[in-house]
């Protein structure tokens, strides 16, 4: 049974214009229309939920920044955190920035963006006061973070994310959250997309078994694992697909919708047996 769809936004129910496609934004008011809640779940911060808010008509959740912030979009408001406090981040920088000295390092905060290193503005960056430095400031002046990244021009995605991870030991979580960039993402070990789901799940009655979720990166890894029907995008990383073992069809083909389309179309011949 089908109570609840997570999805990821970006590469998954967004194209590369930011735009979702007629028959899955069909396919999303439908399951709503049948009782069935949609929370999505991605790597993007609050700031950059724009596209949510321009081409969807109803009132729903969002699990922001890999699981770090949960937002309620209707209302446009927190509705809670899961930081990652500033020590813990200060050592992993001291030590990453001696392992990898020709990155950029940036660090998000609810309010601010702290960069490290050689960057431009971007559409992510935008929204918010960015403050260029050493990120010495912002061990001072903040106290949590809600999320650490480190980019390397060069390095091999993979590669670098399995060399962070040795760096930072078991403390800290580091993930990959966008296709082909050597971009890892750190936070908190136990927060993540799969961690934070289960628990806005678990506020609302709903079982595992009852999920159906929908993702493309590795950072979608423990949300898919967790759901009792987890899908890895065939047009996602092929990592994930091979960790994930089940998929659904390319974003192109409206991969998401399909899927949808199917479990409500079971439904309904459910009701009527």
């Amino acid at each position: 049974m089908m109570r609840l769809i997570a999805s990821d936004l970006d590469g998954t129910v967004l194209g590369e214009d930011f735009r979702f496609r007629p028959r899955t934004i069909a396919a999303l008011e439908a399951a709503i229309s049948a009782g069935v809640e949609v929370v999505f779940v991605t790597g993007r911060p609050i700031r950059w939920l724009t596209p949510l808010h321009e081409q969807l008509a109803y009132d729903s959740y969002a699990i922001c920044s890999n699981g770090a912030v949960v937002y309620h979009l209707g209302r446009g408001e927190i509705v809670s955190t899961s930081l990652t406090p500033m020590r813990d981040i200060a050592t992993a920088h001291q030590c990453l920035t001696e392992s990898f000295p020709e990155a950029t390092f940036t660090l998000e905060t609810l309010e601010k963006i702290y960069v490290q290193g050689e960057f431009e503005i971007t559409s992510v960056l935008e929204g918010a006061p960015i403050i260029s430095g050493d990120l010495s400031d912002a061990f001072i002046e903040e106290d949590a973070a809600v999320k650490y990244l480190i980019h390397h021009p060069y390095a091999d995605p993979y590669e670098l994310l399995e060399r962070v991870q040795a760096v930072i030991g078991e403390s800290l979580g580091a993930t990959l959250g966008v296709k082909g960039q050597a971009l890892v993402e750190i936070a908190r070990a136990d927060v993540h997309k799969g961690h934070t789901l289960e628990r806005f799940a678990y506020e609302r009655g709903i079982p595992a078994a009852d999920v159906v979720a929908f993702g493309d990166m590795p950072n979608d890894a423990q949300m898919l694992l967790w759901a009792g029907e987890g899908y890895a995008m065939a047009s996602g990383s092929a990592a994930l697909i091979e960790q994930v073992g089940r998929t659904c069809p390319a974003f192109s083909e409206d991969g998401v919708a399909q899927i949808i389309e199917e479990f409500l179309s079971a439904h309904c011949d459910n009701s009527e047996k």
